[in-house]
Parts: structure tokens; C-alpha cells; sequence
């Protein structure tokens, strides 16, 4: 680019165009880049009021380019009729109230985006589009048709596979099925209503198929996409979940499984595509060797929050991941239970070369418990996959069990790994991979170094349809406690785990 000039821009500036236009003379010239500027510009205008705006070219082409830009910012438009076709079963004032544009207003590019992706998450529907028709340039109004397509309103899942324990940190392989039935056209207001059922057969990876346990669930579920005319999709479950339950002792061969039931409350509110949070109620019972009544009733308060723009959820190459959790439990009928609870997590992945991505997390949190009883059932663990890889389930205090068991735990958190993820030629791959852990009594004691577990080790990778499937070999570098020396391997057999780490 030689030189590049703007006139007739009135309401938008030079540096404004020049920023959204992405070009600087003395730079390459970009085709893409530049009709993707141009659409943006108009963008811009639209979001102004001025959907019309006209943008002449006068290019000289050579091995350097002059580039001169004309605009004809036109006229303020105003919303005219507001027009909606190809709804079938679905009410016309359901899709309306997603409508953020009115009769009057004036036009809007941005709020007439987020009207399509508004009626688009109602989930009734295979394609939204919004387009500005009857364009009277006398009266400057312009009219919108949103044209939708409705998808089937019934739908029948089935889903079979292998994944790892429902609880982050079983040292468990799952074998699992489910069936999911969905009608989210419920009184053709776009309100849905599921149910779901699953079985499952849980085995140890060290025994492989000679200790399996079988877990089984169903829930029933009814969402409304707004609550008292706020757009807050609201879903109201009934559930039942009958799983396993690693509590990180090799003493509990038998009845190790956790029983919840309940009904829960939630809202979701997206601040953006990217970043949404959901706020909980539920009143639930427990049922659990760890807990001191091993049937409790509870009620649980519950808010989180969630950004995440990573380019791929099963094999990520860029973007974060950050999540914050907290809660509030407190048992009733004369259950011992009551604290509070706070979890933080910060994945990032970066692309290192074309076949190289580096992928780092950090997490942290904390239990305040208000009970006289540690609340076993909760508390933080770490070993295995997805933590500190190849402690076999023993970092943390030793806690004894209302049976006069021993499990291993405590009430501050703090994890860090980092990975060196190689893609190889026919779907595999290799990564090289160290974790830092510990777990401790309070959070002020949390950070010292001295105290911390680490493991290290290589591991080779397959991509499949459903996500990769690891072999790891975790190695110890640093044991606090002196149990095993350094480049010790105290977990004998292959991790497998069908989803990565982090």
C-alpha cells in the first residue's frame, strides 16, 4: 500500500476507519483483510443508524497500490414494520419478546444481531435471519422480516461411550449409555422439557474388569426461556444419581458410591457468547459412607461464572478457559453439614509451531467449614489423571471416616500443569507433561513451595471422533513426605484418559 485516503466520512473518523480497515501504507496489501474492512465499515454505520451507506473504490493497482475511499453516509433510517415468517407451531409474540428493536427506533445493526441470536437460543429453530425490506426513502424508514426455520419440536438421543468417572478425580475408566428424550416446543412458547436416563458400569483400571460397579441416574427437567419477563432461561430439575465414589483409601472395597437426589433451580444469564454465569438453588440429600449421618438432607447455593473462547473444546490450540465456582451448603433436619465453598481455574493454549500448542492451568480454592465435622464427602483430593498424575490417590491429611476409615484430604487447593502437546502424523501425538499440587489445612499456609508434590512424564496421544485417548507414564520428582524418591513410579499401570488433563 502506497497511500490510503477517506473522504465524505462525516460521522465516523479517519483513524476509525484506518483502525477497522487494518491498513497502513508501506504494509502488504491484503485482499481478505480489506473486504472484511469494507464490511465492517458499513457495520459501523448500520449500528448508526445508517444501514444505506454507500462506499465508492477508486484503486490504482501496482506493485504499490493508491487507495481512495468515497463515502455516502446517506440518511438516519428508522424501524418500520417488523414482519416475522416460516414460524409454524411456534407463538409469533414468543419470538417478538426476543426482539430487542421496535417500530420507531431507529435502526440498529447491533441490536438487530443480537435480536437473531436471541430468537436463534430459544432452540426451536434451525436458522434465524433478519434482512431490511420496503426501504422509503421519503419517510426514511425501513422495514425488518425475520425469517425462521423451525426444527423438529420432538427428539429421541441415544448416547454410548467411554469416558472417566463422573468425579474428576476417580482413578476409573466408565463405561456408560444414555437416552435422552426432548420436546422443546413445549405449549409452542419454546419451553422445553427433557428426559434423561443412563446406566453405567464403572471398573478400576489397575483390576480392569474383575471390580466393576454398576451407576444409574435419571432427571427430569422443564426450561422457560424467560422468567417474569426477563431473559433469564430458567430450568427446573428433578434427579436421582446413584454413582461411584472414589474416596482415595485402599480400605473401602465395598458400598463406595454416592447417592444424590433432589430438585434444583437454575438461571443463566450470557453476558456475552463467550462468557455466561449460572446461579443454583437446590435442596438435595446425600448419601454417602463419608458423610457422619451417611443420609443427610441439604440445601446448596450456588453461582458460577465462565469464560471461554478456546478455538476447539476437544483439541484446543488457543484461547482461555476460566471458570469461578462458589457455594453454599448447609444441611437441615439436624444434619452437621454447613460451609462454604470457592473454586478458581485459569486454563491457557497457545500455538507454539504449526504441531506444537503449550497448554498451562492453575487452580485454586477453598472450603470454610462452619461444622464441628470435616465435610469428608467434599473436601479436595488430588492424584490421578487429572491432577498431580501418578500418586495413586494419597496426597493430603489423613482423616478417619465415621467407620473408622482412613481417607486423605483436606480444605485448601492448589494445582498447576503445563504441557507440551506434539501432534504427530495419523492422528497421534506426543506430550510431555509436569504437575505441581497440595493440598493443606488453611489457604494462608497453601503457597509453600517446600510442601508441594510433583510429578513429570511423557505420554503418547490417538485422536479419535469422541476426543484423544492418553497412555501417560508419570514419574515423582518431589515427594514432601519422603514416601518415594525421585523418578519413582508408584501408579504401575497405564493412565487412560479419554479427555485431556485441562
Amino acid at each position: 500500500v502506497n497511500t490510503f485516503e477517506v473522504r465524505g466520512n462525516t460521522l465516523i473518523s479517519d483513524e476509525e476507519i484506518l483502525f477497522l480497515m487494518k491498513i497502513k501504507p508501506g504494509d502488504p496489501f491484503k485482499p481478505f483483510e480489506y473486504q472484511r474492512g469494507l464490511q465492517l465499515i458499513q457495520d459501523e454505520y448500520a449500528s448508526r443508524g445508517r444501514p444505506f451507506v454507500a462506499i465508492e473504490e477508486q484503486i490504482r493497482e501496482d506493485v504499490r497500490m493508491d487507495i481512495s475511499l468515497l463515502i455516502d453516509e446517506d440518511a438516519v433510517y428508522s424501524v418500520d414494520k417488523i414482519e416475522i415468517t416460516g414460524n409454524k407451531s411456534v407463538l409469533e409474540k414468543t419470538i417478538r419478546k426476543e426482539i430487542l428493536v421496535e417500530p420507531g427506533d431507529i435502526f440498529d445493526l447491533e441490536d438487530i444481531k443480537k435480536s437473531r441470536l436471541h430468537i436463534f437460543e430459544l432452540g426451536a429453530f434451525n436458522s434465524v435471519n433478519i434482512i431490511p425490506v420496503n426501504r422509503n426513502p421519503d419517510s426514511l424508514t425501513v422495514g425488518l422480516r425475520i425469517r425462521v426455520s423451525e426444527s423438529l419440536p420432538r427428539r429421541w438421543d441415544a448416547n454410548i461411550g467411554v469416558r472417566q468417572g463422573r468425579i474428576a478425580e476417580l482413578n476409573q475408566t466408565y463405561l456408560f449409555t444414555q437416552v435422552d428424550w426432548l420436546h422443546k416446543n413445549l405449549f409452542h412458547r419454546a419451553r422445553r422439557i427433557q428426559a434423561k436416563g443412563n446406566f453405567g458400569i464403572v471398573w478400576d483400571q489397575g483390576n480392569f474388569f474383575r471390580k466393576s460397579t454398576p451407576s444409574y441416574g435419571v432427571d427430569l427437567s422443564y426450561t422457560r426461556p424467560r422468567i417474569l419477563s426477563m431473559r433469564f432461561p430458567t430450568t427446573v430439575k428433578v434427579y436421582y444419581n446413584k454413582d461411584v465414589y472414589s474416596p482415595f483409601t485402599r480400605n473401602i472395597d465395598e458400598n463406595d458410591e454416592l447417592i444424590t437426589a433432589g430438585v434444583e433451580v437454575s438461571s443463566l444469564w450470557k453476558l456475552e457468547r463467550k462468557l455466561n454465569t449460572i446461579a443454583s438453588f437446590s435442596l438435595r440429600s446425600v448419601e454417602s459412607i463419608l458423610s457422619e449421618d451417611k443420609s443427610e438432607i441439604q440445601r446448596r447455593l450456588n453461582w458460577q461464572i465462565r469464560f471461554d473462547n478456546r478455538d476447539n473444546f476437544l483439541f484446543p490450540r488457543k484461547g482461555w478457559n476460566i471458570g469461578g465456582d462458589f457455594q453454599w451448603v448447609k444441611g437441615i433436619s439436624g444434619s452437621p453439614t454447613d460451609y462454604y465453598q470457592w473454586d478458581i481455574s485459569i486454563s491457557r493454549y497457545l500455538p507454539v509451531f504449526e504441531r506444537l500448542v503449550l497448554a498451562a492451568r492453575v487452580e485454586t480454592g477453598f472450603i470454610d467449614n462452619q461444622a464441628d465435622k470435616p465435610p469428608l464427602v467434599v473436601m479436595y483430593r488430588m492424584g490421578t489423571e487429572t491432577t498431580v498424575r501418578g500418586w495413586s490417590q494419597s496426597i493430603g491429611r489423613e482423616f478417619e471416616t465415621p467407620d473408622g476409615l482412613i481417607v486423605f484430604a483436606d480444605y485448601a487447593k492448589a494445582l498447576a500443569s503445563v504441557e507440551l502437546r506434539v501432534n504427530l502424523p495419523w492422528n497421534f501425538g506426543l506430550e510431555f507433561f509436569a504437575d505441581a499440587g497440595h493440598l493443606h489445612e488453611t489457604y494462608h499456609g497453601l503457597w509453600n513451595p517446600d510442601r508441594f508434590y510433583v510429578s513429570a512424564g511423557p505420554g503418547i496421544t490417538y485422536s479419535t471422533f469422541i476426543g484423544p485417548v492418553r497412555f501417560e507414564f508419570p514419574f515423582v520428582i518431589a515427594d514432601p513426605k519422603g514416601r518415594f524418591q525421585p523418578w519413582d513410579q508408584p501408579e504401575k499401570h497405564f493412565i487412560i484418559a479419554l479427555l485431556f488433563a485441562f
